[in-house]
């Protein structure tokens, strides 16, 4: 059987950030658990459709390396509600968010120095 980290093309980071959400029917706070230049989990109750076109704003970085982030994506996958995992760790409810665009262009460079930052420890 094959895990969600075999099917990423890209590598995650396990993070926790806040993010303003906007989508076709909600605005909403939530909290991102991991992100990659390719998309972001956001964790949250109130979850959209696959499909849904959606904006994302957030920061990363600390103090004065700290960037504004905005992106466009889609929903790529909700969980409705909260399950355990193939390891038996509960995973909360939300949403697989993929990004289509992202603003500024630099910022990819940025979301990709927090997964290598992560990856090695830091």
């Amino acid at each position: 059987m094959m895990n969600w980290e075999e099917k990423r093309k890209q590598k995650r980071a396990l993070i926790r950030l806040k993010a303003e959400y906007r989508g076709k029917n909600l605005w909403q706070m939530v909290e991102a658990r991991d992100i990659s230049a390719g998309g972001m989990f956001i964790a949250t109750d109130k979850v959209e459709p696959a499909q849904t076109k959606v904006e994302l704003l957030f920061e990363l970085g600390k103090d004065e390396h700290k960037k504004t982030i905005c992106v466009e994506g889609v929903v790529a996958w909700n969980r409705l509600k909260p399950l355990k995992d193939e390891k038996g760790e509960l995973q909360p409810a939300g949403m697989g968010i993929m990004f289509t665009k992202i603003t500024p262009s630099v910022s990819k460079n940025a979301i990709d120095e927090i997964v290598k930052e992560m990856d090695k420890g830091g």
